[in-house]
């Protein structure tokens, strides 16, 4: 399996507390925010990171960093230039995972509680198409996933409670190519969302190809995405 972790945000909000290093280096219980979650996702996989070409430069340390916390299984893709949003930057990897090996979309300032190994029973022991992490919100700023009464997928939405199931931000499809291919075509049809290309609307593509996707629900998930919800995880 490979997981991909974009990781090639500005950090502004942490900028503007007064830390000085990017977020991904940002400590957490005595790790580096990406080592954290390297290790809350707890998977044996090759790892594809998106990170600012500035912040490679800058900080010495950071290749290095991402080199150890996967024992050197990484491939490290620049980002130099701001995208038309997620999907896009997602797409910057394409040639490392435009194929048949599974592919999993991780966010890179986020934990969850969950088993790792119940997730891979599930996608090892069915012919599932594409899986998604999700847990019980209605909040707007979450994506949703609404399902039949079979617990198949039917619909996602961004920024829009069409159920109470929230995705965590977490994506795993069969074959990396079907990533590439709904992406491509999500983006050819210009479906935005308040201007930009997010990652979970291109399950909808992959739906109306007639493919399966179902969610998968954690016990809990911490976002660490500002200094406030840093804060509120370490208290």
């Amino acid at each position: 399996m490979k997981i991909l972790i974009p990781m090639a945000g500005e950090g502004s909000r942490f900028a503007k507390e007064g830390y000085t290093f990017p977020k991904p280096l940002i400590e957490v219980n005595g790790k580096p925010m990406i080592q954290a979650v390297v290790e809350n996702l707890d998977f044996d996989a090759d790892y594809i990171f998106l990170v600012r070409k500035e912040h490679l430069e800058k900080y010495a340390g950071l290749r290095e960093t991402l080199n150890r916390i996967t024992n050197n299984r990484t491939t490290i893709v620049e980002v130099d230039s701001l995208t038309e949003g997620a999907a896009c930057t997602v797409l910057l990897a394409k040639e490392h995972i435009d194929n048949d090996e599974d592919l999993l979309i991780a966010n890179s300032d986020q934990l969850i509680e969950y088993s790792s190994q119940n997730f891979n029973y599930l996608k090892n022991l069915t012919d599932l198409d594409a899986i998604v992490m999700c847990f019980n919100a209605v909040h707007p700023k979450w994506s949703f996933v609404k399902v039949n009464s079979r617990g198949i997928a039917t619909e996602v939405a961004e920024k829009n409670p069409i159920s109470d199931i929230a995705t965590c931000g977490i994506y795993w499809y069969r074959k990396g190519s079907d990533y590439v291919k709904y992406a491509e075509q999500m983006i050819e049809n210009d479906i935005r969302v308040n201007n930009e290309f997010y990652v979970c609307p291109v399950y909808n593509e992959l739906i109306k190809d007639g493919k399966s996707l179902i969610p998968f629900f954690v016990h809990a998930m911490h976002g660490l995405g500002t200094p406030e919800d840093l804060r509120k995880y370490l208290r």
